[in-house]
């Protein structure tokens, strides 16, 4: 499916609402208070071992719940981007390793490390959202909470290899990210296939909203963890 297949006014007109309604708390994130210090490296490289850890159990946790959603809608054509969110959880993955060794966390920690609840609540929500959601309340939230997030991963990525003098490799789990940036032309026609067979525009509006919630959660966290 793509954006010449039926009219995507409705979903584009949805996307914008959207948009307008989460700038403020978009803007909360993006100039969060532990990216400030990143940047004057006021936080202890071993204190990102907490970033590290929370992140392990958060894309571990996307893998599943993920996987729930694309088995719950397989037989529409939203499989195609939810089976590439999956896929991307996948490949970030594979780059945590490098940065947790990095900051003193080795790979085999990394399970055993705890879970902090106002880190992982963002994996709470996603897992309530495969299961009783619908596609495109997830797919909606997506494209904001990706916008966000890399945008401060990149910055997370330019201090780590700047300012505490990680090598690409070591830092490459927050750069991998930019090649999931998502847009609105792409994920507006399966927002439009959902409006089109009744799906709730206002449940989609508050998934997107609570998820940036969640999002901002977990940055909170990670400033207390260092002392912010």
């Amino acid at each position: 499916m793509n954006a010449n297949d039926s009219n995507q006014q409705a979903a584009l007109e949805l996307i914008e609402q959207t948009r307008l309604q989460l700038t403020p708390i978009m803007d909360q994130i993006t100039h969060h208070r532990f990216l400030d210090a990143l940047d004057a490296k006021q936080i202890p490289l071993t204190t990102l071992q907490t970033f590290a850890a929370q992140q392990y159990h958060i894309v571990t946790s996307g893998l599943r719940n993920i996987a729930i959603i694309v088995s719950r809608y397989g037989h529409l054509p939203s499989r195609t981007i939810l089976n590439e969110f999956l896929q991307a959880e996948f490949v970030v993955r594979e780059r945590i390793a490098a940065f947790a060794e990095a900051v003193g966390l080795s790979r085999d920690q990394l399970p055993q490390t705890p879970k902090l609840a106002k880190a992982t609540a963002f994996s709470h929500f996603i897992a309530y959202v495969c299961l009783y959601g619908c596609d495109a309340d997830l797919i909606l939230a997506f494209r904001f909470d990706a916008e966000v997030w890399i945008q401060n991963s990149l910055r997370v990525y330019r201090a780590l290899r700047s300012k505490y003098k990680l090598t690409s490799d070591q830092a490459h789990f927050f750069k991998i990210y930019q090649n999931y940036e998502e847009t609105d032309a792409r994920v507006s026609p399966y927002i439009q296939a959902a409006l089109e067979r009744g799906e709730s525009a206002a449940q989609m509006q508050e998934t997107a909203r609570l998820l940036l919630e969640y999002e901002l959660s977990f940055w909170d966290a990670m400033a207390e963890t260092a002392g912010l």
